[in-house]
């Protein structure tokens, strides 16, 4: 009890140096412990390890375990970051919500293993259309958002046509209807409301997409181009790639409690078919 905290504060980490202790003495210090060494133990081996393993953990409470792209919790936090830059900025953000047509059939039809295999062949074909600087989520079943920082309604609604027609052309053993809809939104400085809003503008743009017949890209308003955006240098993808914790690292850091979220951060999740 001693080891656990000290003087009211909370503890950090705890590491205890040992010498000849019995087996059960060492288990329950390992109970209160982050380390428990002996003398002939490398101390920065330790710490290092110590490390690696509590980023591991960070990844996980923010990437989804199928894809392995980012999940609702980091989509909310960092939809927040965006808003406050584009507020800073005055360049303007967009959202796509992507929903699988049909996939309901493809599960139905050959199971949720090959279903998996879909959603897997989507991430893909996502990370590989979309650029860099996008964050890309799995929201929730077969539905995708992206975050698009400095992008305009014009170019968000090119990208989201690259998009949709890229999905369609993921091969399947069987000839299934498996097609995606899209919703875009902009988000500017003279937007009003905050994330919930943002987030509500996207969701009625896909399901406009969804009723007027599913496979199609949808956008309220006329896209007029306002933001030149520089290409990625094949230097800058490499720093991206040799960074692949930056995002993390960013919102541990920079992720503030704001208004309008719940808990969890999200309202539930939805499903379409």
């Amino acid at each position: 009890m001693w080891l656990a905290a000290h003087k009211g504060r909370k503890t950090d980490v705890v590491i205890t140096f040992v010498d000849e202790l019995p087996e059960p003495d060492r288990d329950a210090l390992l109970a209160r412990a982050h380390l428990v060494m002996v003398p002939d133990d490398d101390l920065l081996d330790k710490i290092v390890q110590l490390k690696k393993e509590n980023n591991h953990l960070r990844s996980l409470t923010l990437t989804d375990a199928l894809t392995g792209l980012y999940n609702t919790r980091f989509f909310t936090m960092q939809l927040e970051i965006e808003i406050a830059r584009t507020r800073r900025t005055g360049q303007p953000s967009s959202m796509m919500m992507i929903d699988l047509d049909n996939f309901k059939l493809l599960n139905d039809t050959m199971g949720h293993v090959h279903g998996n295999r879909f959603l897997l062949k989507t991430a893909s074909t996502l990370r590989e259309q979309l650029r860099p600087t996008d964050i890309v989520c799995r929201y929730g079943g077969d539905e995708f958002a992206v975050i698009m920082p400095a992008t305009d309604l014009f170019d968000a609604a090119r990208i989201a046509t690259r998009l949709q027609q890229a999905i369609a052309e993921i091969p399947l053993k069987k000839l299934l209807p498996i097609s995606a809809s899209i919703g875009v939104a902009e988000y500017s400085a003279e937007s009003k409301g905050g994330s919930d809003e943002f987030v509500h503008q996207a969701d009625m743009a896909l399901y406009k997409a969804k009723k007027n017949g599913k496979n199609q890209v949808f956008y309220a308003g006329k896209p007029e181009k306002t933001v030149e955006l520089d290409s990625v240098t094949q230097e800058e993808k490499w720093s991206l790639a040799r960074s692949s914790k930056w995002r993390l690292e960013q919102v541990f850091s920079a992720a503030q409690p704001h208004n309008g979220t719940d808990s969890s951060g999200r309202a539930g999740l939805k499903k379409r078919s």
